[in-house]
């Protein structure tokens, strides 16, 4: 039996465990006895085939660091639970507490707002049933404006402001010469209401200014109706 010169049948590092005692037995029956021409030569002992490379665990990463908080800014301060703010409305431009310089003002506002309330009320009752209906419009307006005025007020101070206590209505004269005062009365209020609306600086303020100023021109005028209906 000739062997190829390119071919060596061998046993080499890749046959291991039963492979190798297989390869034995049948190169065995073709040679008996090791020969010097044999291109195999089984050793006696075989070294143990290596076991398998397990890669190496990699390393624990190690923690990363903890990040650091920038230093505070100079004035500010950092609290682990900052609690809840109360504003200081200093800097509040509408109906803030820079606009406490109106608070007597407003208190006069709301005053004269109850009264004429009280007194178109009052009106009312004396008057037919047409103008009856106007005056008492006329009065929940007033009282109305009061409201706005007192909501303004406690928006800026955080105090309600509700006068209890209120002047008692003169109704000595005639149902038309009341109506004649409250008609010179009621523009006297309008211009009332727009110097106030000139001389503040607080948008909210002058604009609920212009408003009341507003509504008391055209009570001027429903009352002026009143006297051409007489």
């Amino acid at each position: 039996m000739e062997w190829d010169q390119g071919f060596r049948p061998e046993p080499g590092p890749g046959l291991c465990g039963s492979d190798r005692e297989i390869f034995e037995r049948v190169w065995r029956r073709v040679m008996p006895e090791d020969r010097y021409d044999s291109p195999v030569m089984l050793l006696g002992e075989e070294a143990p085939c290596p076991a398998p490379a397990v890669p190496a665990a990699a390393p624990p990463a190690s923690p990363m660091p903890c990040p650091t908080l920038p230093p505070p800014l100079p004035g500010v301060s950092i609290c682990a639970n900052p609690g809840p703010m109360e504003p200081s409305g200093g800097n509040v431009p509408c109906l803030g507490t820079a606009s406490a310089v109106h608070g007597a003002e407003l208190q006069s506002f709301i005053l004269h707002e109850l009264m004429d309330a009280r007194t178109y009320q009052a009106m009312a009752r004396r008057a037919d049933r047409s103008a009856a209906r106007t005056l008492s419009g006329i009065s929940a307006d007033e009282r109305r404006h009061a409201k706005r005025l007192s909501t303004a007020y406690f928006l800026i101070s955080g105090v309600r402001y509700w006068p209890v206590e209120q002047a008692v209505v003169s109704l000595d004269l005639p149902l038309a010469a009341l109506l004649r005062r409250r008609f010179w009365e009621e523009q006297e209020g309008e211009a009332a209401y727009r110097a106030a609306a000139a001389a503040t600086a607080d948008p909210c303020l002058q604009e609920l200014y212009i408003e009341l100023a507003e509504d008391e021109n055209s009570h001027a005028w429903l009352l002026r109706g009143i006297l051409e209906a007489m």
